[in-house]
């Protein structure tokens, strides 16, 4: 880890920094338990916190530990023990899989709440924006050390490689970029071809080439699919900013195109057999579907 004095001199963390945070220990005090209390309705928010957090023992074990932080930062003592111990928060952090976005998320939300405190406290005054000031650069240090960990880690995964494998690793990251750019192309050109299905089942309507019942299902089965594959398209392009693979979007266009085509065999009797097993395969996709959902 890098020198903690240097990382204080970088975010311009002078003693006069650590005079204002003493200043504002005894003020922020008596604000501990409402910290903890909306500290934990914030990350109640998060999809996964409690696949972190899955149990009352565990829960008062964070606590404990977020308390201890609470009192650390304004301690006023940043040496090089507390750098340390900011450290392993990190390494906790990484170990367990927490992504990095639930620590931004947080520091963002800690950094609102202290800002209200001191200004019900000190109101609008050169002190109030002198102690908001000393405090976000602490702030922006804690959250500094805590990603450091995370920083590290994906560079000493890399720097164990061989050469081969750093050549094989890049060569396979080039091609999977590849791949996704194809498949956003991919869906660019089908979206277009059910754009030209569902004019295809306008003009079939308007000229009476099919029924009109039949018409007005087909068009609207039509255009459930190029939202399902818009929704689709969407969430590929989350996934190329980084984010997860979107394997519910592709059911939910599987699950269209299958109710399109029950819309349509629907208008007749003939095909109650076919109506029933792709009534059956909705219903396989939509548990599937659902037990994903669950999942986030």
């Amino acid at each position: 880890m890098e020198s903690f004095e240097q990382i204080k001199r970088d975010f311009d963390f002078t003693e006069k920094d650590v005079q204002n945070i003493l200043i504002l220990k005894p003020v922020m005090e008596k604000y501990k338990d409402e910290f903890i209390d909306r500290f934990y309705k914030f990350i109640s928010r998060f999809p996964e916190t409690f696949k972190y957090l899955k149990s009352e023992e565990i829960i008062n074990r964070h606590q404990e530990k977020l308390r201890e932080w609470y009192d650390d930062l304004f301690s006023g003592k940043y040496d090089y023990k507390y750098f340390q111990k900011l450290y392993r928060i990190g390494e906790k952090h990484v170990d367990i899989g927490l992504p990095t976005h639930y620590v931004n998320a947080s520091f963002n939300f800690i950094r609102r709440f202290f800002i209200e405190k001191i200004n019900q406290e000190f109101g609008l005054s050169e002190k109030r924006n002198q102690l908001v000031a000393s405090i976000g650069k602490l702030l922006d240090i804690n959250l500094d050390v805590l990603t450091a960990a995370y920083r590290e880690q994906e560079l000493s995964r890399y720097q164990v490689m061989s050469k081969f494998e750093k050549v094989l690793f890049t060569t396979a990251k080039k091609f999977s970029d590849m791949l996704d750019f194809a498949l956003v192309g991919a869906l660019i050109l089908v979206s277009l071809f059910v754009v030209g299905l569902f004019l295809y089942d306008i003009y079939q309507l308007v000229f009476g080439i099919v029924p009109i019942d039949k018409g007005i299902l087909m068009a609207l089965g039509t255009l459930l699919v190029l939202w399902a594959v818009s929704e689709l398209m969407q969430e590929e392009i989350k996934h190329l900013k980084g984010g997860g693979f979107a394997i519910g979007a592709f059911i939910g266009v599987a699950l269209a195109a299958l109710i399109r085509k029950i819309l349509i065999v629907s208008l007749s009797v003939e095909k109650s057999l076919q109506l029933l097993s792709y009534g059956a395969i909705v219903l396989s996709l939509g548990i599937v579907y659902w037990l994903l959902s669950k999942r986030k």
